[in-house]
């Protein structure tokens, strides 16, 4: 199967999954803007698995799978390679945040819980797509983009 076209069109995906999010926060839905951006950083990590010809899982705990396959893989920067721990870290604790932010009226949580995390992650979610990015770029072409 050719990787390269979804690999790139995951990104897109993404990235707006991060545009969602965003959307999402501007109207006060910090429940869905949450899950937004736990499918933004998701969706960037299953990119770069695409990128270098891994079939993604279909599941949502990919972080072993992508910390391994970014390791091993020859294409991926090195400078990707040191901040894909972090990548992990901030998709774990949005994963960890998807069941309660999808099924907010399951739970107790408030709107402000969601808020406060929402500010918490907004800004390492955008950092790790942008990453992601980068390494989709550099699996596809060789190098990282200008």
């Amino acid at each position: 199967m050719e990787y390269k076209g979804i690999a790139r069109n995951a990104i897109e995906g993404a990235k707006r999954w991060l545009i969602s999010a965003e959307l999402n926060a501007e109207h006060g839905s910090y429940d869905s803007a949450l899950y937004s951006l736990e499918m933004s950083v998701e969706i960037a990590m299953k990119a770069v698995l695409l990128s270098i010809g891994i079939d993604v899982p279909k599941a949502h705990g990919i972080g072993d799978v992508f910390a391994a396959s970014v390791r091993s893989d020859k294409r991926i920067p090195e400078e990707f390679k040191q901040q894909a721990a972090k990548t992990v870290e901030i998709f774990n604790a949005l994963l960890g945040l998807r069941a309660a932010s999808g099924y907010m009226f399951e739970t107790n949580a408030k709107m402000e819980e969601f808020k406060a995390k929402y500010g918490l992650y907004r800004k390492s979610a955008g950092n790790a797509v942008e990453l992601c990015s980068t390494a989709v770029h550099a699996a596809e072409h060789g190098k990282a983009p200008k």
